[in-house]
């Protein structure tokens, strides 16, 4: 078969000015190269100027004719001159991405997809081509010094759980996106902006020899000390001043790559019609979800000594797993368009929130509202995306043994996908009547006590699956995680931990000012609350309702699921404490060992949070040794004498001379005691929903129960 009979065919009558540069786009262009020209010019001749300080005053010096001012204005523009120029060669290449490189040798026909994509588009072909694992497509550079002069290689990353979930329309539509870039000449200014951002990284954030020389320097005889001094506050006062200049650098790139993506979105609209691209973003939401489910399906038959030999064929069990807890038919799947095709829209501004793949791009409301401003009409090629591919099977079982460890792969038990995935969802608390309420969400968790859980309760009597689990709290769950998502974006936004693109905060359709955070977080706190509140009545229904009929079933059901409740409860809570300790000593951990130096204060600052979860960790170490375990999770979890086997936090009091060794065991402890809580954990949960369908179906006179 012909490698051409893979492309799909391009829709016809595409408005001739489709992808024509916009106003604003220009403007945007030329706005960050005026901005990056200046801040290059600053830089330079802030390094000019201290080397020519530096060898002025070196010929003063060789002539014999300097006095003890010239020779410190020497040493000190001489090392701030090798200060300014040695952060000008940390370029360095991106490197291998992962996954394996493919040739047109090893996949012709992929190689002849994107060669006709580039062709139809006017775009260069890529330099080189990898095939990944993960739910991914991006072009990437080799870049060095050379490529502020000299236009960089563009290679191109192509993720294989991408491909898993698209058909052959949707992938030409994501990949023309990336070429879409590829073509454009703004992406210049990207590489420029990319290749300062790494000159600026090193000079603000690393530590190296020069600062070990001024902090030598420093501590030396005070009347020497003060020359160190001087030159530790010029150096932070031009890291200060570069960081600054470079901020507004990048506020001004980040514009730009906004206009850039819209671009890029309409490049593809030109090639596959407006709907393919809108529909692939649709997908890579459940796309992302599954992957990481896979990857946690994974690690837990590894550490049973099992492996999947195809990671793809998880993630679509995966995929079809979810959608079955969740009770949503639709999930991973595009909603059939209703009434004109060109004004149906498939996200909502409450769906906004970009796939992890592109989550600096634009919200996808924006991208498909982009898409269909001017709608081209144009059918989707549905044959899988797998079919660019010589061998398939072959390349996911490729890249699915890399996961593991190759000394050991060989002794590990093959286990298939649909299996491993079905033993990851077979589980009385993810049966689609609940409608994904215990999903990976806690149901006691917001409570305090069992005591407040059950006080929290609206209902006096017994109550069926039907009324306890309605439509409307997968409703309320599905909104409840689009909050979330909300939050922890603008929270990252608010800290700098992100970047909006384009430069502008867009939130439910609105532009925001960084000023206008705090006013939107308190808008989705107050949902939040309100959603919390019907979630949390919701669960305190679902205990009570059962402990009601299990009162009426008799036979000791009911104190059965009361201490099921409060086993639940406790190693819910006990593990989570685990897990923020252990979070609290990393973290710390990592801020003050940043720069490679560790001075007195910020040793005094570890061994006071080292103190703090020794307490707070022998604490739950007490209470879990006293946790009782009835025989049903004895037998489920292979436990044979909780009290015995149970981890203890048993470590020696830290010290000014074994914390650092300290740290270390700790965290090591701290994995395995929240990794055993958790177990019982889940196995209490299990119990307890399982309990509580059997009391429901139970009659008076099948009451036996081994307690």
């Amino acid at each position: 078969m012909s490698n051409t009979t893979h492309y799909p065919e391009s829709p016809r009558n595409v408005p001739e000015d489709l992808t024509t540069a916009k106003s604003s786009y220009k403007r945007q262009a030329w706005l960050a190269m005026a901005g990056l020209m200046a801040f290059i010019l600053i830089y330079l001749g802030l390094t000019a100027c201290f080397a020519y300080i530096a060898l002025n005053n070196f010929d003063r010096v060789a002539a014999g004719q300097s006095d003890l001012f010239h020779l410190l204005a020497t040493g000190i523009s001489f090392l701030l001159t090798i200060f300014l120029l040695k952060s000008l060669f940390t370029v360095r290449k991106s490197g291998n991405p992962g996954g394996i490189e493919v040739t047109a040798d090893d996949e012709p026909v992929l190689y002849d997809f994107l060669h006709r994509l580039a062709d139809e588009i006017g775009a260069p072909k890529p330099h080189r081509v990898f095939i990944t694992p993960e739910v991914n497509a991006a072009v990437f550079y080799d870049l060095s010094l050379l490529n502020l002069i000299f236009p960089s290689k563009k290679n191109l990353i192509v993720g294989l759980g991408l491909v898993n979930v698209l058909n052959l329309g949707e992938l030409k539509a994501v990949l023309a996106h990336e070429f879409g870039h590829f073509a454009q000449k703004s992406m210049a200014v990207g590489r420029w902006v990319y290749v300062a951002q790494q000159i600026i990284a090193h000079m603000v954030a690393t530590r190296d020899w020069l600062d070990s020389v001024v902090r030598f320097i420093s501590r030396i005889d005070i009347r020497v000390a003060w020359i160190g001094w001087i030159l530790a506050l010029i150096i932070w006062s031009i890291r200060s001043l570069m960081d600054t200049l470079f901020s507004i650098v990048i506020l001004a790139e980040r514009a730009l790559s906004r206009e850039m993506e819209f671009n890029a979105d309409l490049v593809a609209v030109s090639v596959t019609g407006s709907d393919a691209l809108v529909n692939a973003l649709h997908k890579l939401q459940a796309a992302d979800e599954a992957w990481q489910t896979t990857l946690d399906v994974v690690g837990q038959e590894a550490s049973n000594g099992k492996r999947i030999g195809d990671l793809f064929e998880a993630q679509r069990e995966a995929v079809a797993s979810i959608a079955r807890v969740i009770d949503d038919e639709t999930y991973g799947a595009v909603p059939e368009p209703t009434g004109d095709a060109s004004g149906h829209r498939v996200f909502s501004e409450q769906m906004a929130t970009p796939p992890q793949m592109w989550s600096t791009h634009p919200p996808n409301r924006d991208r498909e509202d982009n898409a269909k401003q001017t709608y081209v009409a144009a059918a989707i090629d549905p044959r899988p995306a797998w079919v660019v591919f010589k061998d398939p099977q072959q390349l996911k079982e490729t890249i699915s043994r890399n996961f593991y460890n190759p000394e050991k792969i060989n002794e590990m038990e093959p286990v298939a996908a649909g299996d491993a995935v079905a033993s990851r969802f077979n589980k009385a608390s993810l049966s689609s009547e609940f409608r994904g309420t215990y999903l990976s969400r806690s149901p006691v968790r917001n409570f305090a006590s069992v005591e407040e859980l059950l006080q929290c309760a609206s209902i006096n009597e017994p109550t069926g699956s039907a009324e306890l689990y309605p439509k409307t709290v997968g409703e309320r769950l599905e909104q409840f995680r689009s909050l979330e998502s909300e939050r922890h974006a603008l929270e990252a936004l608010a800290s700098g931990a992100m970047k909006p693109s384009g430069g502008v905060i867009r939130h439910r359709g609105e532009e925001l000012d960084k000023a206008d955070i705090p006013d939107a977080l308190e808008e989705i706190a107050r949902e939040r609350r309100e959603l919390a509140e019907a979630l949390r009545t919701h669960d305190a229904n679902c205990r009570q309702a059962h402990l009601l009929a299990a009162r009426e079933v008799g036979g000791g059901w009911e104190a059965y699921l009361l201490g099921l409740t409060q086993l639940l409860h406790c190693t819910d809570h006990l593990s989570a404490v685990v897990r923020n300790e252990q979070a609290l000593l990393v973290n710390t951990w990592q801020v003050i060992t940043a720069d490679g130096q560790i001075g007195h204060f910020e040793k005094k600052r570890m061994l006071k949070v080292c103190n703090q979860v020794q307490t707070k960790m022998r604490e739950v170490s007490a209470m879990t040794s006293q946790i009782t375990l009835p025989t049903t999770i004895l037998e489920s979890t292979g436990i044979e004498d909780w009290q015995r086997q149970a981890p203890k936090f048993e470590l020696d009091n830290v010290t000014k001379k074994n914390w650092v060794d300290w740290c270390r065991v700790a965290s090591d402890i701290m994995d395995h005691m929240a990794h055993a809580l958790g177990i019982v954990r889940a196995a209490s949960l299990e119990a307890l929903i399982d309990s509580e369908s059997q009391v429901m179906s139970s009659t008076p006179q099948s009451r036996d129960i081994r307690l």
